[in-house]
């Protein structure tokens, strides 16, 4: 297992805290995602992942195929 990496994405979209849960539980799914805290109120996602197992486009890429815009920053 290599080192782990956090990034925050910017998200636009969300409705509603249901939103923030929906982004939650879709990107854990996600396998090499070890961590994911969506904040509903600023739109920012906190996500902890394996960079050997998925990179931050897939995050990114998971997070639009659910219908919100998201960009690391």
């Amino acid at each position: 297992m290599s080192e782990m990496t956090t990034t925050k994405l910017a998200t636009t979209g969300m409705h509603c805290g249901s939103c923030a849960m929906l982004i939650d539980m879709t990107l854990g799914d996600v396998e090499g995602v070890s961590d994911v805290s969506t904040d509903y109120g600023t739109g920012m996602v906190e996500v902890t992942y394996d960079p050997s197992v998925v990179n931050i486009d897939e995050i990114i890429a998971a997070v639009r195929a659910m219908g919100y815009e998201a960009e690391a920053v």
